[in-house]
């Protein structure tokens, strides 16, 4: 069930990045990136402690960097962190 939902997440992520006009390319370059790893965390069997404590970590600074003129798309973030946290990644 939380595979499932960390799935919506990161739809809503992508839809969130998509409508928010006002994040520049570097910005919107690594949260891509940032997308593409927690996909590929969520499909691993076995992640590394590396890898999702690097993803924490950046879920992390994201949505504070975002706090305050992307709400919703931090609100995603942090929501995909207990997801994340919930799966044991």
């Amino acid at each position: 069930m939380e595979k499932k939902k960390l799935g919506q997440l990161i739809e809503s992520l992508h839809a969130e990045l998509n409508a928010a006009d006002s994040i520049d390319d570097e910005s919107r370059s690594g949260l891509e990136s940032l997308t593409r790893d927690i996909e590929k965390l969520a499909r691993s069997d076995q992640p590394t402690a590396e890898s999702r404590e690097s993803a924490a970590a950046q879920l992390e600074d994201a949505a504070l960097k975002f706090e305050t003129d992307h709400p919703k798309l931090s609100m995603v973030l942090g929501e995909l962190m207990d997801a994340l946290g919930k799966l044991g990644i």
